[in-house]
């Protein structure tokens, strides 16, 4: 899969979040495991967004966040 920039998914909806699937994880290498899920961000264009532990891609991640009440959060599906 080729590696680009998406200046498209800025404004859009997150329609949901999710686990990824056992196919999405397959293409990306990865491996499923009991123990550890990766959490989806869906948008409305279909578009989906997804952490990594690296930039090379070598594991899924967690996506981290702090929201505007100063409170610090994790997503999980």
């Amino acid at each position: 899969m080729e590696s680009t920039t998406d200046d498209n998914i800025a404004g859009q909806r997150i329609v949901d979040v999710r686990e990824m699937t056992n196919e999405e994880l397959e293409r990306e290498g990865w491996q499923a495991h009991d123990w550890q899920s990766t959490v989806v961000l869906e948008l409305e264009s279909g578009t989906i967004l997804y952490p990594s532990a690296d930039p090379e891609g070598n594991a899924p991640g967690t996506i981290f966040g702090i929201d505007a009440d100063d409170t610090a959060f994790a997503l999980y599906p």
